[in-house]
């Protein structure tokens, strides 16, 4: 009897020294979902595929992409931001789109990024490329600028879409520029870049696929919109060294998760992400795709996000840009 006892009182204080720790270091214990707010088999998706076969690796559980598209990326936001459970099990991928640049443009969106979702870390930092028409006149910005400010041309752009980072990169660059350019959205990045082509538009802010046109002579890359050169990209130049001074309209792809997910969750988290940057051929794969590998901490990433939203906030603002 007093054996059975003992054991009793030594398994007690056993489980209350280590129940915290081991509840802690039991994350994850299932496989975790990572949102993709796209279809299938775009830019994101990729990056998500990519990095969340790593970030498994480190993790010891499978990580299952479920692919929400709609409305820019806000369909599948709203599904993390709103309705999933702040336990780590249910992680998105998000883009300025959802995140900084729609919600600077569109202030009634039914979530507010600060307030319902947590920064995990950045992905990449992907530069805008703006390819033009081979017969479009301006090869470099100073000559963007002759161009506008005299008149004769109607400078368009393509986009691919309201409230997309390309849109508001084009916009912040007539305003740094102080020179008129009239805005083109499409469904998308490939078919502006498709009207590109063909000459229906002079020119496009595009993501870094836009480059196999530019070398196979079916269009003419100006430079990249951010602020230093892109280690994917090194021989094209930025247009801020092109003379649109501080100018940086930079695109990326970073994680989240519901707000209250506790933080030791979200650094498990920040150490897988990070973990799968410095795997090799992740970094190598995603060079070749145009993008530049970003890790960062939570509190970095965050610091960031605001950044990106009050630089938005400022631009809609300035120039009361309202949605089409």
């Amino acid at each position: 009897m007093k054996r059975s006892l003992s054991v009793f009182i030594l398994s007690a204080l056993l489980g209350a020294a280590i129940g915290p720790d081991a509840a802690k270091a039991a994350y994850p214990e299932q496989p975790i979902t990572l949102v993709v707010p796209f279809a299938a088999g775009g830019g994101v998706d990729g990056v998500a595929r990519l990095i969340g076969k790593a970030m498994s690796e480190d993790l010891g559980q499978p990580i299952v992409v479920e692919n929400r598209p709609g409305a820019g990326g806000q369909v599948g936001t709203s599904q993390v931001a709103l309705r999933a459970e702040p336990d780590g099990y249910t992680v998105l991928i998000a883009s300025p789109g959802a995140i900084t640049a729609g919600p600077a443009l569109f202030p009634s969106l039914k979530y507010d990024p600060k307030r319902d979702l947590a920064a995990v870390g950045q992905a990449v930092t992907i530069p805008n490329v703006v390819v033009a028409h081979p017969s479009f006149p301006a090869t470099n910005v100073k000559e963007l600028v002759e161009i506008a400010k005299s008149g004769k041309v109607q400078v368009n752009y393509g986009s691919g879409g309201v409230g997309t980072s390309q849109h508001l990169a084009g916009e912040l660059l007539a305003y740094n520029l102080g020179i008129p350019m009239r805005h083109v959205p499409y469904k998308g990045t490939a078919p502006a870049v498709v009207d590109t082509i063909s000459g229906q538009v002079q020119m496009t802010f595009a993501d870094p696929s836009a480059m196999v046109h530019v070398r196979e002579g079916r269009l003419r890359a100006i430079g990249i919109t951010t602020g230093k050169r892109s280690r994917a990209l090194p021989d094209l130049p930025t247009l801020a060294e092109q003379g649109a001074t501080g100018y940086d309209a930079s695109n990326w792809y970073g994680f989240l998760v519901p707000k209250t997910t506790p933080q030791e969750v979200i650094d498990r988290l920040n150490k897988a992400v990070n973990y799968a940057l410095g795997r090799p051929e992740v970094v190598q794969a995603l060079l070749n795709m145009g993008m530049d590998p970003t890790p960062t901490s939570p509190a970095e990433f965050q610091a960031f996000l605001d950044a990106d939203f009050a630089r938005w906030s400022e631009l809609v603002k300035a120039l009361g840009l309202k949605p089409e």
